[in-house]
């Protein structure tokens, strides 16, 4: 019995000293993503554009005969759908690092990066920043939908609008399943 305490106390210091040694990490090399950024000084850019093609869409939303759709981290598509088998698109809210958004009213309110943004819409063809409260959302700091390494995200450099493939070296962030 006393050996099989003594075999439990000398694995237990022999843990601990293992456990406290400094492991210097070098970080991880190899293909990966790189985050995109928009400086932060261009989220307030939120205006009309003309329509623009649909490549990433989410969210969308049906009012009378006009249909919104989001447009990942770009803006809302407005489609007058009147014909609903003719569809008509009538303008584009650019609304930088959006992912969501919802309609009240005239009002729209989205998600803007780490802020949420109400936008006057009363007029469709000229739309205007209403209000903004800052550090509303915590936005994901990692590539949606990917496992891998990846550049940690430097909130210093701006809001991510997207992830790219790039050769990476010495990068500390990695998803996995």
């Amino acid at each position: 019995m006393k050996i099989v305490n003594a075999s439990i106390v000398l694995s237990s210091i022999l843990f601990l000293l293992f456990a406290c040694e400094k492991y210097e990490f070098e970080g991880l090399s190899g293909m990966g993503k790189k985050p995109v950024y928009l400086p932060l000084s261009e989220l307030g850019n939120i205006r009309n554009l003309p329509p623009q093609p649909v490549e990433l869409s989410g969210t969308i939303f049906l009012r009378d005969t006009l249909f919104f759709m989001l447009e990942q981290k770009k803006g809302i598509h407005v489609f007058n759908i009147k014909d609903t088998l003719n569809p008509v698109p009538l303008t584009f809210f650019s609304i930088p690092a959006i992912t969501d958004f919802t309609i009240s009213g005239n009002r729209l309110y989205a998600d803007s990066w780490k802020d949420l943004v109400t936008v006057d819409i009363s007029d469709l063809m000229r739309i205007r920043e209403f209000s903004r409260k800052t550090d509303v959302f915590a936005p994901p700091l990692f590539p949606p939908l990917y496992n891998g390494i990846f550049e940690c995200v430097d909130p210093e450099k701006g809001a991510v609008v997207g992830w790219v493939d790039a050769p990476l070296e010495h990068v500390r962030c990695q998803t996995v399943n």
